[in-house]
């Protein structure tokens, strides 16, 4: 029932896998060429990292798979806390893939620029994000799908925008608040222990 989560947990690991390299290329002596190719690493990473943010909208399918029998409620049916417990412990995973992997990047720009401008960029990486997941999970778009047909993608958000009962909005804020709290979160451990 939930085989579509060893896929998604898989993409949800590719921006965290892009961001070290990143940062182990950053951490070398710089070239050109190890500049370019950070680029072009930082431009996939971008456009994959919505990946582990949108486990957190997993969660639903506990919902959405649980068989009501009759008059049970659902939450005195143990399939449904089993389901629940698997997609909240994918959701956490997400989010945890997805802050680390921002915290990296956010610490190779401090070195590169202003500080305040790098919380800055890390604020739009947040939003796109929070865009990207909103485009995989009610648009069905996938990341690759960016290079192929960002046109129809760009259709789809406008037409989304301006639709009068669509969500676009709010769950965009809901995701973009769950990704910043995640973020200030760990970036508050991590800074405590010196990492």
């Amino acid at each position: 029932m939930y085989q579509f989560l060893s896929w998604d947990m898989f993409l949800a690991w590719v921006p965290f896998i892009i961001s070290s390299c990143i940062r182990y290329i950053f951490n070398k002596k710089l070239t050109t060429t190890s500049m370019i190719c950070m680029g072009l690493m930082c431009g996939v990473w971008l456009f994959f990292l919505p990946n582990a943010a949108y486990l957190f909208t997993e969660i639903l399918h506990s919902f959405r798979y649980f068989d009501a029998q009759g008059e049970v409620r659902f939450w005195v049916n143990i399939d449904f806390w089993y389901g629940l417990t698997l997609t909240f412990a994918v959701a956490i995973i997400g989010l945890l893939l997805s802050t680390c992997s921002i915290i990296q990047i956010h610490g190779m720009l401090n070195k590169l620029i202003n500080k305040y401008i790098s919380m800055m960029v890390v604020g739009v990486i947040l939003l796109l994000s929070s865009i990207g997941v909103y485009i995989g999970r009610f648009n069905r778009w996938n990341s690759w799908d960016i290079l192929s047909r960002p046109g129809k993608i760009f259709v789809d958000l406008v037409n989304d925008f301006n639709a009068a009962n669509s969500i676009m909005v709010e769950f965009v804020v809901i995701v973009f608040a769950v990704q910043l709290f995640g973020y200030v979160i760990i970036s508050l451990l991590t800074a405590r222990s010196g990492n």
